[in-house]
């Protein structure tokens, strides 16, 4: 709490040893939506602590890791590992779209641009995609195949990679560019 106090609260869908969700967003309406790693359902906490589910259209073995909320107040989900982009909406609609690049372990991060663009993060490979404000994906290349986890939006308005196992970050004016879209 804000004041300092640690607590608890019962989750309604748990499984031991299996990593259901990886991360989590905060939704405008105070809600804390988990992102559904290996999960077959979402799972929320109310800004009043009422924890609830919900049903997901697509849902597979390390398939989300983080999420991103857009301007409009849609949550995407990161796909880590998933074939399909997947959000739900502000008024609790989950959906999914076509992502033009999807491997293994693709994406483990993302970040809202103030133009309202979504890129999500490389993880190990060399490419970043990119979900702009009126839904079209693309691809932007990056040098090398990196081990990145994760990005943040700099005050000038470049996106740092941050790296993991890298020997060197990028930021979005050395992505920009290389981009292919």
């Amino acid at each position: 709490s804000s004041a300092g106090v640690v607590s608890t609260y019962s989750l309604i869908y748990t499984d031991s040893g299996v990593q259901k969700f990886r991360g989590g967003v905060l939704a405008p309406n105070g809600d804390i939506h988990f992102i559904p790693n290996s999960s077959a359902v979402g799972q929320k906490v109310s800004s009043s602590g009422i924890v609830s589910t919900y049903s997901l259209i697509y849902e597979v073995s390390n398939a989300y890791f983080g999420g991103v909320l857009a301007s409009n107040g849609d949550i995407h989900f990161v796909p880590h590992s998933a074939a399909v982009g997947q959000k739900i909406s502000a008024s609790g609609v989950v959906s999914t779209y076509s992502l033009v690049y999807t491997t293994t372990q693709a994406y483990c991060g993302g970040v809202l641009t103030p133009n309202g663009d979504i890129y999500f993060i490389a993880s190990e490979h060399s490419i970043l995609q990119k979900l702009n404000s009126l839904g079209v994906v693309s691809t932007l290349s990056i040098i090398g195949n990196q081990y990145f986890k994760g990005g943040i939006l700099l005050s000038n308005g470049d996106i740092c990679c941050i790296a993991c196992a890298s020997s060197f970050g990028q930021n979005q004016k050395q992505i920009d560019s290389l981009k292919s879209l």
